[in-house]
């Protein structure tokens, strides 16, 4: 029982340790990398080419966004007393506004208008098909280790909170993507003057 107990306490720092550190390495930290409610940016180069369904070609070496969940944004849902079904709709929520915040700064006139297109390496990856992300083929090298660790950090982040990461569920992570033009399509001003 006690080495139980060791492992995690070990475990329960170590995860939230690396992800402080990585953050730091990539200024995740940094006021400028917000996007609305609960995501976070960072610009940086291309290693692969591709072309996303829309057309749109990302070479190698092209500046393109990365997507990064704002960790202690999301970790305070669970302490407003709210059930696991209302802290998943309230975070779907603000990341419809996340999304919004991303196509205005993607805009022709915004910070990020230079990019031309935006990825996410996530375990969520069938829910964000659905938000208007394409899943690259054979996109991440070792899958089924980066979907570990991002379980894991999402049970060190929310403790006790019942975040349906059980038995089958999220084995595998995939990379995705949204083109600039989609996602001003999807979440820009127009579309929500049109609605």
């Amino acid at each position: 029982m006690r080495t139980r107990a060791s492992r995690s306490v070990w475990y329960r720092a170590a995860i939230p340790a690396y992800d402080w550190i990585y953050r730091v390495a990539h200024r995740l930290n940094a006021p400028g990398s917000e996007v609305g409610p609960v995501l976070r940016v960072e610009i940086r180069r291309s290693r692969w080419s591709l072309r996303l369904s829309d057309g749109t070609a990302i070479r190698r070496g092209d500046a393109v966004g990365f997507l990064h969940v704002n960790n202690d944004r999301v970790a305070s849902l669970h302490s407003d007393g709210l059930s696991p079904i209302a802290v998943g709709l309230e975070f779907r929520r603000r990341l419809i506004a996340s999304l919004r915040a991303l196509a205005g700064q993607a805009d022709a006139d915004g910070r990020l208008a230079h990019l031309s297109a935006f990825a996410a390496t996530t375990i969520f990856h069938e829910g964000l098909g659905r938000l208007g992300f394409e899943t690259e083929a054979g996109g991440l090298r070792w899958p089924k280790v980066v979907a570990s660790y991002q379980r894991a950090l999402m049970t060190s982040l929310h403790g006790d909170a019942p975040i349906g990461l059980h038995g089958s569920t999220y084995q595998h992570a995939e990379r995705v993507w949204i083109s600039r033009p989609k996602l001003i399509e999807r979440y820009g001003a127009a579309r929500r003057l049109r609605h």
